[in-house]
């Protein structure tokens, strides 16, 4: 009996136990594993959605994001456009100011020049031709820098250039051109430096704008107040003659 006690457990029973403990852990565990895993499979749908919710927030935020990039971008290009036109346009026109104090200078040369050659004498053209020449590098050297001389003579009358000081009725030449230039006008590049000063021709006869039927009409109105006054003086008041008839006699 002792020796039998003694003898190894059964092959079988081990094997029961060994399956019991499935290596050393406790069956138990094994349950609460699958316990948690379906759990988890309960809410797997929530968390997608939630996570679904959260990744397209981001892609909407990463839009807004690049599009304000798209546009800050775009503004700085107009920006950098615009001073650079800036810069041109100040750089095309930097002379303009001397320029046109320069025109002056050519003003009274011209008018020095036909005085000068209205004398007739010999050292008079001898001046003038001096003259002609410093007028003549004056005028390259605004040709030079953009700017060139309007020609008036016979245009037709356009206000953004031409200044109108008087307007002339004539059949020779056609109307609303340019009659007569007394004061020249230039222009640098695309820019009026100066317009010119002209006559304008105005056809004979025509019919008369408001503003000169309103301007003879107050000449008309001045000559008759004229008449008026001019017979008030000579028409004397009822019995006024008796004073001086007195007077003459005493």
């Amino acid at each position: 009996m002792t020796g039998t006690d003694e003898k190894d457990p059964a092959p079988g029973a081990a094997g029961t136990d060994e399956a019991a403990t499935g290596d050393g852990e406790p069956r138990g565990n094994g349950g609460g594993d699958a316990q948690g895993e379906g759990a988890e499979g309960a809410a797997g749908p929530d968390d997608a959605e939630r996570l679904r919710a959260e990744l397209d927030a981001v892609k909407a935020q990463l839009a807004e994001r690049f599009d304000a990039q798209l546009r800050l971008q775009a503004e700085f290009e107009n920006f950098k456009k615009r001073m650079l036109k800036e810069q041109a346009e100040q750089l095309k026109y930097a002379q303009l100011p001397l320029l046109k104090e320069l025109t002056q200078a050519m003003d009274n040369l011209e008018r020095a020049l036909a005085h000068i050659r209205a004398q007739g004498s010999p050292e008079a053209q001898g001046l003038a031709g001096g003259i002609e020449m410093v007028a003549k590098q004056i005028g390259d050297t605004f040709e030079r820098f953009g700017m060139l001389r309007m020609k008036t003579q016979g245009a037709p009358f356009d206000p953004t250039r031409h200044e109108a000081v008087s307007a002339v009725e004539t059949d020779q030449v056609p109307e609303h051109r340019v009659l007569q230039e007394f004061q020249a006008g230039y222009v640098l590049h695309d820019r009026v430096v100066r317009p010119a000063m002209v006559s304008v021709a105005k056809k004979a006869g025509g019919t008369a704008t408001g503003g000169e039927r309103a301007a003879a009409g107050g000449d008309r109105a001045a000559t008759g107040g004229d008449r008026a006054s001019a017979g008030g003086a000579t028409q004397s008041p009822p019995g006024g003659n008796a004073h001086p008839k007195g007077e003459a006699t005493g």
